[in-house]
């Protein structure tokens, strides 16, 4: 189904057409390309307002996600209806808190992004990291599908949880 990325934010200059790109490989990896999802990049203004009214956290942040569907086990996507949509939901990355984080840690924001947005895609469906388990099993999913990522594309990115948090 459809993947929409929309650049809302004017602070960092990036390859969306890239963002595009490995979005697609990582969906498919997922096995979740048939479901419709939604990236909005916004600057850290628009992240803070969002992580405080959802999260209570009145600070910018990397990726929020929203899904469309409450996912019962991680990773066990809901069958959807020949009349419902099929939504995954809606990521919002916050570019201007990624390039900040990659210049802090010495990071390509190119090769950021994809692991950032696997993250969130893996929020929308179901996995969390509140919990040393649910931490173990996000990051042994992340793991598996960079694993294959990087065989496609030559590079060599990791999950973006290296400790609980």
């Amino acid at each position: 189904m459809s993947l929409i990325v929309k650049n809302l934010q004017r602070v960092v200059s990036f390859n969306i057409g890239r963002l595009e790109r490995d979005l697609g490989i990582i969906r498919q990896l997922m096995g979740v390309e048939t479901y419709d999802v939604a990236v909005l990049c916004v600057d850290d203004r628009k992240i803070q307002e969002l992580n405080r009214n959802y999260r209570g956290q009145g600070v910018p942040t990397d990726v929020l996600s929203f899904p469309a569907y409450e996912i019962a086990s991680p990773g066990l996507l809901p069958d959807i209806s020949e009349d419902e949509v099929p939504d995954l939901g809606d990521m919002f990355l916050g570019l201007p808190y990624i390039q900040h984080q990659c210049q802090q840690d010495g990071g390509n924001l190119s090769e950021v992004l994809p692991v950032i947005a696997t993250h969130g895609l893996c929020h929308l469906i179901g996995y969390d990291h509140k919990t040393e388990n649910q931490w173990k099993q996000m990051f042994d999913k992340e793991l598996s599908i960079f694993q294959e990522y990087n065989k496609l594309t030559g590079l060599n990115l990791k999950p973006l949880l290296d400790k609980m948090e």
